[in-house]
């Protein structure tokens, strides 16, 4: 996994939501070098993403080992939601940066605490 060591600035969309910015200050920030796999399909489960800055590529792989993607992710969006719901499926699907991202990642058990 390819981690850049650099500070993240959150950006003024982020400051102007105060609830947005409280998550984020309870969440882990990384930076992931462009096409860095950020989750592989097959994993089980544990962590929610938040994307500060940057972009991600959600794919799939067909039958022919062919990547399709379902959806390109930017600044402002959640992935790995679906494994708060259905927590017993592996990740059904790979996320990889599309250019170099900054994200907040948090495990579901801590999500799940400060959301009671």
């Amino acid at each position: 996994m390819a981690l850049i060591k650099e500070p993240i600035v959150l950006p003024h969309n982020i400051l102007k939501d105060p609830m947005l910015e409280w998550f984020v200050a309870q969440c882990h920030k990384r930076r992931y070098a462009t096409k860095t796999t950020i989750i592989f399909a097959g994993d089980k489960p544990e962590t929610l993403y938040f994307i500060i800055k940057g972009s991600v590529t959600v794919l799939i792989e067909d039958d022919d080992g062919k990547e399709l993607v379902l959806a390109y992710l930017n600044s402002g969006d959640f992935f790995g939601e679906m494994g708060l719901f259905d927590g017993e499926n592996n990740r059904s699907a790979w996320v990889r940066a599309k250019v170099e991202t900054d994200l907040a990642e948090i495990s579901y058990s801590r999500f799940q605490s400060l959301s009671k």
